[in-house]
């Protein structure tokens, strides 16, 4: 069972994971706005002021992906801390955690990346070909790693609730006897000890 603490941080991290993947999928859903249907190439018939429209709900949507993502990182670190659970009763456990922190420096990588976007486009006036190259840096980021990671943590969400491998204090109890009936223990004889003591 889960303490208070534990609890508050596991909600807490739901939570924060809510927005966060639902701010991917919004940032998503309007950057394809600049791309060509089926092609990894920028639009060129976009009006400036509709482009400038579209770079403000990218670098919105942005800082809401970083602030939930941080939350949701140290959220889960402490989770993690304070739960203690049982690794070896949950291996689902472990594999959410691997594939959760396994992907951390690219996101940091890529929260590098939406700074200079969101820095770039605040500035006085903002220069339009060069929020399309980092827009584009981001997209291609580690030749396209980020969706990869993205497919990991909706994996995450359905090994969370399965819980595949999980096993029971009894379970556990049960393999580590059946382990000691066929582990062969070797006893020595008396002949074997004045072998050793005589070399």
């Amino acid at each position: 069972m889960l303490n208070k603490s534990s609890k508050f941080w596991l909600i807490l991290l739901i939570i924060a994971a809510i927005f966060w993947l639902g701010a991917i999928n919004v940032r998503f859903i309007i950057g394809n706005e600049l791309l060509i249907f089926d092609e990894f190439n920028f639009r060129v018939s976009i009006p400036p002021d509709e482009e400038n429209v579209i770079f403000k709900m990218i670098a919105n949507s942005s800082i809401l992906i970083m602030v939930a993502y941080v939350i949701t990182f140290i959220s889960a670190i402490i989770f993690t801390v304070k739960a203690k659970i049982n690794t070896r009763e949950n291996p689902w456990f472990l594999m959410c955690c691997i594939l959760f922190f396994v992907f951390a420096p690219i996101e940091f990588y890529a929260i590098y990346l939406d700074l200079k976007f969101i820095f770039l486009f605040h500035s006085n006036p903002p220069n339009h070909d060069e929020l399309l190259k980092i827009f584009g840096e981001r997209i291609g980021l580690l030749k396209g790693v980020p969706w990869v990671a993205i497919l990991s943590y909706y994996t995450i969400v359905v090994v969370a609730v399965i819980q595949p491998l999980k096993k029971s204090h009894e379970q556990l109890e049960d393999e580590k006897r059946r382990a000691i009936e066929h582990s062969y223990v070797y006893t020595y004889h008396e002949e074997d000890d004045l072998t050793i003591h005589d070399n």
